[in-house]
């Protein structure tokens, strides 16, 4: 089996991959730790791959944080995720590429003791660190169907 490359380019301000707005000024930070992360995780299982390969196939991974409050020494953080075929299909209904949709019931959340930006960089990773690893299963069993 070819290896399933997993899509990290998060240069498309259109459609971003990893999308840290809620955190004001420490969103680029908090986008760059999210794609550490995925290619971190998905760089330890075999099979899979984050390096550019001729003719991919496989998946991204978006990620976004969905709450962030810092009320008094206090951070939590919500994100949610987004599991979706790469590269998008075309379809005749949409002229077009279409994003196949794997799974959108990727979440996870945090609270911490700390303000700013260290607090919350610190929350999306370990948050998300806990949230890629169980992508990995449905990525291996989706690409058999594929």
């Amino acid at each position: 089996m070819a290896l399933i490359y997993v899509n990290t380019d998060n240069t498309n301000a259109a459609d971003k991959l990893f999308n840290g707005s809620k955190a004001g000024e420490e969103a680029k930070a908090v986008e760059d730790i999210m794609q550490k992360v995925v290619v971190t995780v998905v760089g330890k299982n075999s099979g899979f791959t984050t390096t550019k390969i001729a003719n991919p196939k496989g998946y991204s991974i978006k990620l976004e944080i969905a709450k962030l409050e810092q009320v008094g020494r206090e951070t939590s953080c919500s994100l949610k995720g987004e599991l979706v075929r790469y590269p998008n299909s075309f379809t005749v209904a949409k002229k077009g590429g279409a994003a196949t949709m794997v799974s959108t019931s990727f979440t996870g959340s945090a609270k911490a003791i700390g303000m700013g930006k260290r607090a919350v960089v610190e929350l999306v990773e370990a948050i998300a660190e806990g949230m890629i690893p169980k992508a990995i299963p449905a990525m291996r069993q989706d690409m058999l169907q594929r």
